[in-house]
């Protein structure tokens, strides 16, 4: 696969389920349509917006192959295969190359706490046991522990993990690790998993970014990046600026955790729009009400133009 590829705007795409859990292929493949019609760079699919801590082995190979199957080879897809032991990763990553996946990505083990010797053994146990380049997906803050930049290092010049994607906000280490790759000219394809820093973390030279708002506004995440890419800082940060309007669908959904929050709510705003059918989430999520939909609506309707100061008066 040419690394070359795997760069810009990769939505974690929500999974559309249907009203009785489970998946709604239909609508997964008009979603894949909607985000690459915005031009978007590629496609992050059974990541945690997608929820798939909550799938099974099948339901999540069903919806990569769904996934590359609407993709059509316009742009990379990068498949989530994480799990809380090695074997199980593993397993998933066997399944996400039988179903097209062009990369694969793995997050630490979860539940125990693993050494950062235990890490790196694990990370190379992935990648000599799945046939597809190899991302680290870290995300400390969901599976306890964080990887040190050095064990990031020794992968990379292995040639064990082609990139990352890192979804902690923690900048000093996303630069350590950059400079780590430049230092030791290792091309190694490194995105930030937020919406709120996208035109920082390409400035700094990372290779793009993975944000759930994709989902929700693509074409503001495409032309944030864009615009950071062609040095265009100043029209980069009024990109960013409006997409950040998007952190506010942490709040829409009442009782709802910020993350439980965000996902229904953009499952929401996709459904009114027609793209995917309902708002059900695996996760336990509560379904947005009528009003709390409309709200979602709202926000991401500033993040496409309306003025800002209107709907947040």
């Amino acid at each position: 696969m040419d690394l070359d590829r795997l760069h810009g705007i990769v939505p974690p795409l929500v999974t559309p389920l249907r009203e009785d859990g489970q998946i709604d292929h239909e609508s997964l493949g008009r979603l894949v349509d909607y985000v690459i019609e915005a031009g978007v760079h590629g496609i992050w699919a059974m990541g945690t917006t997608g929820e798939f801590a909550c799938f099974d082995a099948d339901e999540r190979e069903a919806g990569i192959r769904t996934t590359v199957q609407a993709t059509r080879g316009r742009v990379p897809i990068i498949a989530c295969i994480g799990d809380a032991a090695t074997s199980l990763a593993i397993e998933h990553g066997r399944r996400a190359a039988r179903a097209g996946a062009d990369f694969v990505a793995v997050t630490p083990q979860y539940y125990f706490p693993n050494s950062q010797v235990e890490l790196e053994e694990h990370f190379r146990a992935v990648a000599r046991g799945v046939d597809r380049p190899l991302l680290l997906y870290h995300i400390p803050q969901t599976v306890k522990v964080k990887v040190d930049p050095g064990v990031v290092r020794r992968l990379a010049n292995d040639g064990a993990l082609v990139g990352l994607k890192d979804s902690q906000n923690d900048l000093e280490w996303y630069r350590r690790v950059l400079v780590d790759a430049k230092a030791d000219r290792v091309d190694l394809r490194c995105f930030l998993g937020t919406l709120s820093l996208i035109d920082v973390g390409t400035y700094m030279g990372g290779h793009g970014a993975i944000p759930g708002a994709a989902n929700v506004a693509p074409e503001t995440s495409v032309q944030a990046y864009e615009a950071s890419r062609r040095g265009d800082q100043a029209v980069a940060a009024r990109h960013q600026e409006r997409l950040m309007h998007t952190s506010l669908l942490s709040s829409v959904v009442k009782g709802a955790s910020p993350t439980g929050s965000s996902i229904t709510a953009m499952k929401a705003v996709l459904a009114h729009r027609g793209i995917i059918k309902t708002a059900v989430c695996r996760a336990g999520f509560r379904t947005p009400t009528a009003e709390e939909a409309s709200r979602a609506e709202e926000i991401v309707s500033v993040v496409e133009g309306a003025p800002v100061a209107a709907a947040t008066a």
